[in-house]
């Protein structure tokens, strides 16, 4: 079974599916879109709860071991006004926070998303490279303006029939934006996935990942995901997760739909 891992990527690692999909000489369209919401203050101690509401977009072609994705979210936020959504560096960014700052509800395009994923052709386990490019496309103040550069890799290993774990890493250089400081950060995610049925797969992983802003504790989470395979091309996901840090989002959900088009 061809899966569509466009869809796959919003949730856990690609390559926790690598072994369900071998190289193909032709080439195969993915297309998903969704919904996404995520609340809390993130650490910056402003007294002020960020509400981010995001409709994520993405295409990807993938050719034999080479997938390439394009993705662009819409988003909705109440916040301080000077809120910064996240995207490659994932987490909000607020530059200069005020106690008790007034809430100011915004909507536009974010950034621009190019990335590639290469499956390393290795019998042991499924491990394949990344590196993605956030390009400073966003509207009313909704990114840094600058470009992000990230790279990643990928590895997991089917232990049985059923149950898959799977490890990510990733490291972010971000752009340098006037008026604020930002540190180069990792990224670890370690889970695992297990078929309930030929076409519905639960996962659940642990993601800790470096805050970019120096001074806001570091990302911590816990992450479900739920994926259902409709036949035709058509899968259903949906996912959310719950913080175990400061500098995480209280709470997340979200629903994805995506079309394999051969």
């Amino acid at each position: 079974m061809r899966i569509p891992t466009v869809l796959l990527l919003a949730c856990i690692p690609a390559t926790a599916f690598a072994q369900q999909a071998q190289p193909e000489t032709g080439s195969e369209w993915e297309v998903s879109s969704g919904v996404e919401y995520e609340s809390g203050d993130y650490g910056t101690g402003t007294g002020t709860d960020i509400e981010i509401l995001s409709v994520p977009s993405r295409l990807g072609m993938t050719i034999g071991r080479v997938q390439m994705i394009a993705a662009i979210p819409y988003h909705r936020i109440e916040g301080p006004s000077d809120v910064i959504p996240g995207n490659v560096l994932g987490l909000p960014l607020l530059p200069q926070p005020q106690p008790e700052a007034d809430s100011v509800t915004r909507n536009g395009w974010g950034d621009l998303e190019l990335g590639a994923t290469y499956a390393l052709p290795v019998k042991a386990v499924n491990f394949s490279l990344s590196g993605s490019i956030k390009l400073p496309t966003a509207e009313n103040d909704l990114g840094t303006g600058e470009t992000d550069y990230t790279i990643g890799a990928e590895v997991s290993k089917a232990i049985s029939d059923k149950i898959i774990p799977f490890a990510s890493f990733s490291y972010t250089l971000p752009g340098s934006p006037e008026g604020i400081s930002l540190q180069d950060r990792y990224a670890v995610t370690g889970g695992m996935a297990t078929w309930l049925g030929r076409k519905t797969q639960l996962s659940a992983s642990y993601r800790y990942g470096e805050n970019p802003d120096a001074a806001v504790t570091d990302d911590q989470r816990v992450q479900l995901g739920l994926n259902q395979w409709v036949g035709s091309g058509l899968s259903i996901g949906v996912y959310g997760s719950a913080g175990l840090s400061k500098g995480a989002p209280d709470q997340s959900v979200g629903l994805r739909i995506g079309f394999a088009l051969d």
